[in-house]
Parts: structure tokens; C-alpha cells; sequence
């Protein structure tokens, strides 16, 4: 089975999808990447570690869906704290490896290991990491996130 980690272009975006896939229906995050890809995001907004999108449904008859909805979801990601960001910048300033990839415009792949020694994820890597929110249908039963 292909997972949708696979999809992304970027080792980073890997892991952040992975991290997703630990506590989503794959069948919701299938039907998420074919909005993205088929042009259903209407706008987004990145804000403070908070991405907000207007999505356009899908029409379903069978549910009483005759008219294309819009909905309104978002995902914040958990912060690193302002001291443990300073702890970060130092240790990745200790080392020449990541200060090279970082200085070409490159994320070291590496970098993770930077921030585990310090007890830290640069990248969400749980559910806990993750809050989210929707007004789909689908977020009426909350044992799923929506799409």
C-alpha cells in the first residue's frame, strides 16, 4: 500500500504526513490530498503554527449533500517554547553540518537529531502534536479527523 508520505516531495514533508497517518483514517487523508490536488482549497492562512483552509465538499445525494459545501478546518501544530528554541539555535549553531545545509537553503536531514538531544521535535511526530478542526460532516464523530 502506498501511504500518502510517499506523495511529498521533501524527506520533512515525509515525516510530518507519517506523523498524521499515526492517528488518521487513511481514507480521509487520501480523500484530503485529491482536494489539494484537484483544486479545492480555496485560499489558506498560515498564523502562529495554525493553518486555516476554506475547502470546497463534495455534492452527495445519498447524504443530502446537493449543492457543493464550503468548510472550514484547520491543524495547529504544538509550539517549541521560546527558551527551547534558544537552547535549539545554539546546538545547531555547534555544529557545521547543519549550519552549512541551513546557510544553502537546505533542511539537514539531520536536523531532527539536533533537537532530540535536547528532548525536543523540530517536526510533529504524534497525535499530540497535533490539534484539529473542522465544520465537514464528518466531524460530527470524533474517533475521526476530516479530510
Amino acid at each position: 500500500m502506498i501511504t500518502m508520505a510517499q506523495f511529498s516531495r521533501t524527506w520533512w514533508g515525509q515525516r510530518f504526513i507519517a506523523a498524521l497517518e499515526q492517528f488518521t483514517d487513511p481514507a480521509r487523508l487520501g480523500r484530503g490530498r485529491s482536494y489539494a490536488s484537484g483544486g479545492r482549497i480555496l485560499d489558506y492562512t498560515l498564523v502562529k503554527g495554525t493553518v486555516t483552509a476554506r475547502v470546497r465538499g463534495s455534492i452527495n445525494p445519498y447524504f443530502g449533500v446537493y449543492k457543493e459545501p464550503i468548510y472550514r478546518t484547520s491543524i495547529t501544530i504544538k509550539a517549541i517554547s521560546a527558551a527551547d528554541w534558544t537552547k535549539a539555535i545554539r546546538h545547531i549553531a555547534s555544529r557545521a553540518d547543519l549550519v552549512t545545509k541551513l546557510l544553502m537553503n537546505e533542511m539537514p536531514d539531520t536536523i531532527e537529531d539536533a533537537f532530540s538531544g535536547l528532548g525536543l521535535h523540530l517536526l510533529p511526530h504524534s497525535e499530540s502534536d497535533f490539534v484539529t478542526d473542522c465544520s465537514c460532516p464528518d466531524w460530527a464523530d470524533p474517533a475521526y479527523s476530516c479530510s
